[in-house]
């Protein structure tokens, strides 16, 4: 498969056929991935620190990563981000762990040396970085 939003269709085939729940981090204004997993019933919301401007169903909110709001994501079993600015992933570690859910990460490009192989059954190279 290639093409338009191949990437986040392959993340989001992944998510929805292990999780039961998920909350992405960062999420910015590229939601395709969040829309397939909210009509599929997985994403519970997506957060960020600019909400944004176009009018959404996808449920949304504020948070920083930096200085997260545990409860908007202790109802989830996955926290996911794609393409997410390289100071975000020691924060998202520790957000996950504090809350004990997986982490999976889709990185912008080869940046940061310590990022665990690539997980498999996902088309495309989807890090987990935290594994309850």
């Amino acid at each position: 498969m290639s093409g338009y939003k191949h990437i986040e269709t392959e993340i989001a085939r992944y998510i929805v056929w292990r999780y039961r729940s998920a909350v992405e981090t960062g999420a910015g204004e590229n939601l395709h991935a969040a829309h397939l997993l909210f009509r599929a019933g997985v994403l519970k919301r997506c957060t960020d620190i600019v909400v944004p401007k176009k009018m959404l169903f996808i449920p949304y909110v504020y948070d920083d990563v930096f200085s997260p709001q545990l409860s908007l994501y202790s109802d989830c079993e996955c926290i996911y981000a794609i393409r997410p600015v390289e100071e975000m992933i020691p924060c998202l570690i520790r957000l996950a762990q504090a809350i004990g859910v997986d982490l999976l990460i889709y990185h912008l490009g080869f940046e940061g040396t310590d990022k665990p192989a690539p997980v498999s059954g996902c088309d495309v190279s989807l890090h987990q970085y935290v594994k309850n």
